[in-house]
Protein backbone atom coordinates (compact mmCIF):
# COMPACT_ATOMS: atom_id res chain seq x y z
CA UNK A 1 0.00 0.00 0.00
CA UNK A 2 1.54 3.32 -1.10
CA UNK A 3 -0.81 5.45 1.02
CA UNK A 4 0.97 8.07 3.03
CA UNK A 5 -0.36 8.98 6.44
CA UNK A 6 0.45 12.44 7.77
CA UNK A 7 1.66 12.76 11.32
CA UNK A 8 3.35 15.13 13.71
CA UNK A 9 6.17 13.93 15.87
CA UNK A 10 7.94 15.46 18.80
CA UNK A 11 11.15 13.97 20.14
CA UNK A 12 12.25 15.46 23.42
CA UNK A 13 14.94 14.72 25.95
CA UNK A 14 14.75 16.41 29.34
CA UNK A 15 17.72 18.50 30.39
CA UNK A 16 20.32 16.42 32.17
CA UNK A 17 21.43 18.00 35.39
CA UNK A 18 22.70 17.19 38.81
CA UNK A 19 19.97 17.05 41.47
CA UNK A 20 19.57 20.09 43.71
CA UNK A 21 21.13 18.26 46.66
CA UNK A 22 24.30 17.76 44.59
CA UNK A 23 24.31 21.33 43.26
CA UNK A 24 24.13 22.72 46.81
CA UNK A 25 26.76 20.31 48.20
CA UNK A 26 29.78 22.21 46.92
CA UNK A 27 30.74 19.47 44.45
CA UNK A 28 29.53 21.32 41.34
CA UNK A 29 31.06 24.24 39.51
CA UNK A 30 29.22 27.23 38.01
CA UNK A 31 27.77 24.97 35.27
CA UNK A 32 25.89 22.94 37.89
CA UNK A 33 27.87 19.78 37.09
CA UNK A 34 30.64 18.02 39.00
CA UNK A 35 34.02 18.46 37.27
CA UNK A 36 35.91 15.16 37.09
CA UNK A 37 39.06 13.73 35.59
CA UNK A 38 37.62 12.20 32.38
CA UNK A 39 39.74 9.02 32.62
CA UNK A 40 39.33 8.30 36.36
CA UNK A 41 36.10 10.21 37.20
CA UNK A 42 37.84 11.52 40.35
CA UNK A 43 36.52 14.83 41.68
CA UNK A 44 38.63 17.48 43.42
CA UNK A 45 37.60 15.85 46.72
CA UNK A 46 39.86 12.90 47.70
CA UNK A 47 38.10 9.54 47.38
CA UNK A 48 35.00 11.05 45.72
CA UNK A 49 34.04 10.04 42.17
CA UNK A 50 31.17 11.15 39.94
CA UNK A 51 29.74 10.01 36.62
CA UNK A 52 26.50 10.01 34.67
CA UNK A 53 24.08 12.91 34.54
CA UNK A 54 25.73 14.88 37.37
CA UNK A 55 29.32 14.78 36.06
CA UNK A 56 31.17 16.89 33.52
CA UNK A 57 33.19 14.00 32.07
CA UNK A 58 33.62 14.88 28.40
CA UNK A 59 31.16 12.36 26.95
CA UNK A 60 27.41 12.46 26.24
CA UNK A 61 25.07 11.80 29.13
CA UNK A 62 23.90 8.47 27.79
CA UNK A 63 23.61 5.16 29.61
CA UNK A 64 26.38 3.31 27.83
CA UNK A 65 28.89 6.10 28.58
CA UNK A 66 27.81 6.05 32.24
CA UNK A 67 28.23 2.27 32.18
CA UNK A 68 31.85 2.62 31.02
CA UNK A 69 32.48 5.33 33.61
CA UNK A 70 30.98 3.14 36.37
CA UNK A 71 33.28 0.29 35.33
CA UNK A 72 36.29 2.63 35.59
CA UNK A 73 35.27 3.84 39.06
CA UNK A 74 34.60 0.27 40.25
CA UNK A 75 38.03 -0.94 39.13
CA UNK A 76 39.64 2.10 40.80
CA UNK A 77 37.90 1.33 44.10
CA UNK A 78 38.83 -2.35 43.86
CA UNK A 79 42.44 -1.42 43.06
CA UNK A 80 42.57 0.81 46.14
CA UNK A 81 41.55 -2.17 48.27
CA UNK A 82 43.83 -4.72 46.58
CA UNK A 83 47.45 -3.85 46.15
CA UNK A 84 48.87 -4.73 42.74
CA UNK A 85 45.55 -4.32 40.92
CA UNK A 86 45.54 -1.75 38.12
CA UNK A 87 42.44 0.38 37.64
CA UNK A 88 40.76 0.47 34.24
CA UNK A 89 40.49 4.01 32.83
CA UNK A 90 37.25 5.34 31.41
CA UNK A 91 37.66 4.82 27.65
CA UNK A 92 35.04 7.35 26.57
CA UNK A 93 33.58 5.01 23.97
CA UNK A 94 29.96 4.18 23.29
CA UNK A 95 27.41 2.94 20.80
CA UNK A 96 24.15 4.56 19.81
CA UNK A 97 21.49 2.65 17.90
CA UNK A 98 19.02 4.66 15.81
CA UNK A 99 15.58 3.39 14.70
CA UNK A 100 14.61 4.39 11.15
CA UNK A 101 11.31 2.54 10.82
CA UNK A 102 10.47 -0.52 8.79
CA UNK A 103 12.62 -2.59 11.15
CA UNK A 104 15.77 -0.81 10.01
CA UNK A 105 18.39 0.16 12.59
CA UNK A 106 21.43 2.39 12.19
CA UNK A 107 24.40 2.56 14.54
CA UNK A 108 27.10 5.03 15.50
CA UNK A 109 30.20 3.98 17.45
CA UNK A 110 31.87 6.98 19.08
CA UNK A 111 35.28 7.41 20.72
CA UNK A 112 35.79 10.63 22.70
CA UNK A 113 39.22 10.11 24.27
CA UNK A 114 41.59 8.23 21.93
CA UNK A 115 42.17 11.14 19.54
CA UNK A 116 42.44 14.90 19.76
CA UNK A 117 38.82 15.23 18.61
CA UNK A 118 35.99 12.71 19.02
CA UNK A 119 35.65 10.23 16.17
CA UNK A 120 32.68 8.16 15.13
CA UNK A 121 31.86 5.38 12.74
CA UNK A 122 28.40 5.38 11.18
CA UNK A 123 26.71 2.17 10.07
CA UNK A 124 23.73 2.94 7.78
CA UNK A 125 20.28 1.59 8.62
CA UNK A 126 19.67 -2.05 7.82
CA UNK A 127 17.57 -4.95 8.98
CA UNK A 128 20.76 -6.81 9.94
CA UNK A 129 21.61 -4.28 12.69
CA UNK A 130 18.33 -5.05 14.50
CA UNK A 131 19.82 -8.22 16.02
CA UNK A 132 22.78 -6.22 17.36
CA UNK A 133 20.48 -3.66 18.97
CA UNK A 134 18.33 -6.38 20.52
CA UNK A 135 21.40 -8.16 21.93
CA UNK A 136 22.76 -4.84 23.25
CA UNK A 137 19.52 -4.22 25.15
CA UNK A 138 18.96 -7.78 26.38
CA UNK A 139 22.54 -8.18 27.63
CA UNK A 140 22.22 -5.03 29.72
CA UNK A 141 18.81 -5.97 31.11
CA UNK A 142 20.22 -9.36 32.10
CA UNK A 143 23.35 -7.88 33.66
CA UNK A 144 21.59 -5.06 35.50
CA UNK A 145 18.34 -6.67 36.61
CA UNK A 146 18.83 -10.46 36.78
CA UNK A 147 19.78 -12.06 40.04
Amino acid sequence: DDTEIGYDIFLGVPKHRAPEVVRTSGLTDASGYIPVNPKTLATSFPGVYAFGDCAKQGTPKAGNFAEGAARAVATTLIASLRSGTTPEPHLGTGTCYIEFGGGRIGRVDVDFFSHEDPIGTYFPPSLALRAGKEEFGSSRRARWFSR
